[in-house]
């Protein structure tokens, strides 16, 4: 697809599950999430134990702290950009449940909107084997600017029913950069290579062999 990606950028793992919950270890707690509604609930959760969430509203059922990004039939499924600054963005496209995809154009938005803010898109491309569409970006790094500020997430179990065996892969570009509260950049590749030497033990030969 024309993505020129190196293999010290991507990173094997158990699963994209595993991967979309524990990304969060390598940002702050005092990060502002964006999610799309309703949307896969490992985003929201796993935001929620790492303390980022603040209190949870009875009335309205929506955490404090968490920017919720409608995606209904009267905006077509389409989610609109924050009309605040956030860190961490939430995408998840074809869309878990609503099945949804962008265009590369949509995506382009999304892109601009995280370069203008310094905000960081977690990519979830899990359901990617499912486009069937010519003009469907399989890949958000088919965007250009993408390389600068997402980290894509990608599995096994949809593309090959690898639910339960457990393999997939998380791709950080080295240009991916996040922000001290100074204005220092990161290289977010160090940190996950980091986190991923420190937390991971790997996966397994065998099933690394049938991925």
């Amino acid at each position: 697809r024309g993505i020129d990606i190196s293999s010290d950028e991507v990173f094997v793992s158990d699963g994209a599950k595993c991967d979309c919950g524990n990304i969060v270890d390598i940002f702050a707690k005092d990060n502002v999430v964006a999610i799309t509604d309703p949307v896969y609930p490992v985003y929201l959760d796993t935001n929620v134990m790492a303390g980022r969430s603040g209190k949870f509203n009875k009335e309205k059922q929506v955490y404090e702290n968490i920017v919720y990004l409608p995606v209904t039939a009267q905006n077509n499924f389409e989610p609109e950009l924050p009309k605040q600054k956030v860190d961490l963005i939430y995408l998840c496209f074809p869309n878990n449940p609503t099945g949804t995809v962008l265009t590369k154009e949509q995506l382009k938005k999304w892109v601009d909107y995280a370069k203008e803010n310094n905000s960081i898109i977690l990519y979830d491309a899990a359901y990617e084997a499912f486009i069937t569409e010519k003009n469907i970006p399989h890949s958000i790094y088919e965007v250009e600017g993408a390389k600068d500020v997402a980290i894509e997430f990608k599995s096994y179990s949809k593309t090959a029913g690898f639910t339960g065996v457990r393999c997939a892969y998380l791709v950080i570009p080295k240009t991916v950069k996040g922000y001290t509260k100074t204005g220092e950049k990161i290289e977010l590749n160090k940190l996950w290579n980091r986190r991923t030497c420190t937390k991971f033990n790997g996966v397994s030969y065998i099933v690394q062999r049938a991925a």
